[in-house]
């Protein structure tokens, strides 16, 4: 079995390189190239937004003080946790984590989200160098 997951690995990899070669065939054209670097400036944030709302959501549980940034999402939206439910909605929790790393990505700078604890502190560190 395991040479058979090898074999359907190794298929994906001939796929990516098919794939390779169309985008170095559009390299050409500047307006492909600035929405392949758009589309991939997307795909970073939306990664970095899930890894920020998993940090929060994470720490939203172990922490014995709601000091957490989903914590000041919900006082300020007036949509307050009960014990573990309620809450935000999941939309206003991704476009806030979506928003928080753009502006963290782009240097612009924090709005109105901003990290509380050391775990939050220290990926926005990261997320800065990254952008």
């Amino acid at each position: 079995t395991t040479t058979l997951i090898g074999l359907l690995k190794t298929a994906r990899l001939l796929r990516l390189v098919r794939v390779a070669r169309k985008i170095d065939r559009y390299s050409e054209y500047g307006a492909a190239v600035l929405l392949l670097l758009v589309a991939t400036f997307v795909l970073i944030a939306h990664w970095l937004a899930c890894i920020w709302y998993a940090i929060g959501n994470a720490e939203r549980n172990i922490m014995k003080h709601r000091i957490g940034w989903l914590d000041h999402l919900a006082n300020t939206t007036f949509q307050f946790y009960n014990n573990s439910y309620g809450g935000p909605s999941i939309k206003a929790k991704y476009v806030t984590a979506l928003y928080f790393t753009i502006t963290s990505l782009t240097s612009v700078g924090f709005g109105n989200v901003a990290p509380n604890t050391n775990t939050e502190k220290i990926f926005t560190i990261l997320v800065m160098l990254i952008g």
